[in-house]
């Protein structure tokens, strides 16, 4: 497989997995959203739900309270009657025996009713059923008795509550005309309907604690309430909504208002007492009335919860399985790729031996014909040195032992001196400033030749117009480092004045087939340095600045021992 296979594999399978990526995240996204959207519709849909329902209950309440009140008023009307059909048949005497029998009577068949009375046209009680408590007092001043009396045509009358004149209690007058055989005017049958009873049939009602129930006169005087406010009875609740619907526009109805007992949002349902100038008005706390809903609304956010943590956990299990297959390929393509590694460099070996051959021939023609024998020796360390990277590259592309040996680092790098300024050019300024002294690495010998050969010619072909290379060392202790031990370690430097790299380029410098010189190089040289370099327990490190130049760091281990 040669190197453009290899990289439009690499590309292919990086796009494979970047869609994979994005598809699973795309589906987890999609389907948290759909998560979300169903909650809110359900959340929502349920709270119209429970708003509904508190509307109905306040509706249905008030329609049922005040069908009992016209009930209790209508059975008071009929005891009214028929004190005033009595009355109208004979004329009694004063707290007359029989008729006082009579109406304890039908007192005792009205529950609301506290007591029944009636007044004369002189404006004094004439029959009572608490005689003989009743004091002898003139009611004349009561409204409901000068309504009834002043107005001929009116002959029922509900009032707004008093306090009794007699017995020192509230009541709410439910009074009613009576007239002489002629038609005159001869008095009210009275009866006194109890604020407190009204309080314990509402009071039996399973509302909540913040719910209210009131009952008002048609003038907005407050009659009775639930729960009770007996020092509020009697007067007019003008500006407090909650007791005072408007009645001008209907008869009952419902409305979302301040309850000022609790001083928090109410759903008020009110009606009238048919004829009768009573109102019942039910306010349902607000708050109270979505306690289910409340309930609901925590069901579906910890079962979102839930259900999003499962997805999540579902994505992280995906994920990390598309991340070991991920990892899988790229080991079957870095596979792929040191097979390739190998098999190129046997061949360039091979064909590199087969050179240094002729070279050798060469040589010995030379020496026979009496050549410079300067010239000739330093064409054999050449030689030389090659075939010991030969040696070596074959090593390394078997996955075999390198040959190691231990030996001075500056030394090494100054007999490499006179190869690397002919590999560099004329245009390049070689300078070496080597201060490790007597530090000793233990590595191959070639192998770090063609380290430094390699750094040298890339140096070179970043510095097209010139430049300077620099090539130092120094020993170094180092305390921390993310892949190497802490201990002494010999740095070697070669740094540049050429282009620079960018920085997408440093992140993938040192993979196979990654070159910075286009289709020019075999994006090897860098990939060898640094096997070299951690074969040998070190590391290498590349620092850029497009414009500025590079600067590439091997770390190698100082030896226990040397040898020159």
């Amino acid at each position: 497989m040669n190197t453009q296979a290899i990289r439009r594999l690499g590309v292919q399978m990086g796009r494979r997995l970047t869609k994979d990526a994005r598809h699973l995240k795309i589906g987890l996204g999609g389907a948290v959203a759909t998560l979300l959207l169903a909650s809110i519709w359900i959340v929502v849909d349920a709270r119209q739900d429970e708003q509904a329902d508190v509307r109905t209950a306040a509706t249905n309440i008030s329609a049922l309270l005040a069908q009992q009140g016209r009930t209790a008023l209508e059975s008071t009307d009929l005891a009214l009657r028929a004190i005033a059909d009595w009355l109208e048949r004979e004329d009694l005497p004063q707290d007359d025996a029989e008729f006082r029998t009579f109406i304890r009577s039908l007192n005792e068949r009205l529950e609301t009713v506290r007591a029944l009375f009636v007044i004369g046209a002189d404006g004094y009680i004439s029959h009572d059923t608490d005689y003989p408590d009743t004091p002898r007092v003139s009611l004349a001043d009561r409204q409901y008795f000068s309504v009834l009396r002043d107005d001929p045509d009116r002959d029922f009358y509900v009032g707004r509550p008093i306090l009794s004149r007699s017995v020192s209690r509230w009541f709410v007058p439910v009074a009613r005309r009576l007239e002489s055989t002629d038609g005159q005017f001869a008095g009210v049958a009275v009866a006194a309907l109890e604020p407190n009873f009204i309080e314990r049939t509402y009071g039996r009602l399973k509302l909540e604690p913040r719910d209210v129930v009131v009952l008002f006169h048609a003038d907005r005087t407050l009659i009775a309430s639930v729960p009770p406010l007996p020092d509020a009875y009697g007067t007019k609740a003008e500006n407090v909504r909650i007791f005072a619907p408007d009645l001008a526009e209907a008869s009952n109805g419902i409305y979302q208002t301040m309850n000022p007992l609790t001083e928090r949002e109410a759903v008020v349902g009110f009606e009238r007492f048919g004829a009768f100038p009573l109102v019942v008005a039910v306010g349902l706390d607000h708050g109270d009335a979505l306690v289910d809903w409340r309930r609901t609304l925590w069901t579906v956010v910890l079962a979102d919860i839930l259900l999003i943590a499962l997805m999540l956990l579902l994505y992280s299990a995906l994920e990390r399985r598309r991340l070991e297959r991920q990892v899988e390929r790229q080991k079957a393509a870095m596979q792929q790729k040191l097979e390739t590694i190998g098999f190129m460099t046997s061949g360039v070996a091979h064909d590199f031996k087969n050179i240094l051959a002729v070279i050798d021939s060469a040589v010995r023609l030379l020496r026979r014909r009496d050549a410079d024998e300067t010239l000739l020796r330093g064409i054999d360390e050449a030689r030389e040195r090659g075939v010991g990277l030969i040696s070596d590259l074959l090593q390394f592309a078997k996955d075999q032992e390198v040959h190691t040996s231990t030996f001075s680092l500056d030394g090494q790098i100054r007999s490499l001196e006179a190869l690397l300024r002919r590999s560099t050019g004329s245009g390049v300024t070689l300078s070496l400033d080597l201060q490790a002294g007597e530090a000793c690495v233990e590595a191959s010998r070639a192998l770090l030749d063609a380290a430094l050969m390699n750094l040298a010619v890339n140096a070179s072909h970043a510095m097209s117009k010139g430049g300077e290379l620099v090539i130092s060392t120094r020993v170094v202790d180092l305390e921390e480092h993310p892949k190497l031990h802490p201990g002494r370690y010999v740095s070697i430097q070669v740094e540049d004045t050429g282009q620079g790299i960018s920085q997408e380029t440093l992140a993938s410098l040192f993979q196979p087939f990654t070159s910075t010189k286009g289709t020019h190089g075999t994006g090897l040289g860098l990939y060898q340095t640094r096997r070299f370099a951690r074969e040998a327990g070190g590391d290498i490190g590349v620092t850029s600045e497009l414009d500025h130049g590079t600067r590439v760091q091997i770390l190698l281990p100082v030896a226990d021992s040397s040898s020159p």
